[in-house]
């Protein structure tokens, strides 16, 4: 079992000129049941803002901007595990001293609780933790491939 942060399904969304392709097989890996992975639902909450933060650019430029709904329940859609975000796992965050963004204490304490080491990230920052391995998705190989 791997972890996904969240930046996998915003690049994949966006379709970023770097990472966007890259992505986007990672979830179609997800989706096909060829990759087993799980996320917090804190990954949801950081979309939200993420995709409500392109919306406000898009509308600057007088464009239309992406539908949260449709792709959060997208998201939702796909066959990943689920990790609640508990009191075990805000304990267990509070308690590093890493040198990432505190948001990443919960994705790795989630990823620890779980038994998880590996994650899917284009998140340089996350190598500094020391205790996950961290998958950049252009060295990410398809199952199968």
């Amino acid at each position: 079992m791997i972890y996904i942060d969240t930046n996998i399904f915003v690049y994949a969304i966006e379709n970023h000129p770097k990472f966007g392709i890259s992505c986007g097989r990672i979830l179609q890996d997800v989706e096909n049941e060829r990759l087993e992975a799980s996320c917090s639902v804190l990954v949801l909450v950081e979309l939200i803002n993420v995709i409500k933060k392109i919306n406000t650019i898009l509308s600057k430029e007088g464009r239309k901007g992406l539908s949260i709904k449709d792709n959060i329940e997208a998201v939702m859609s796909l066959p990943l595990v689920w990790i609640d975000l508990d009191f075990l796992v805000i304990e267990r965050a509070s308690s590093y001293a890493f040198d990432v963004n505190g948001v990443d204490y919960i994705h790795i304490a989630s990823m620890e609780v779980n038994s998880i080491n590996e994650i899917l990230s284009a998140d340089k920052d996350l190598d500094k933790a020391g205790v996950i391995k961290r998958i950049d998705p252009l060295n990410y190989t398809p199952i199968g491939v």
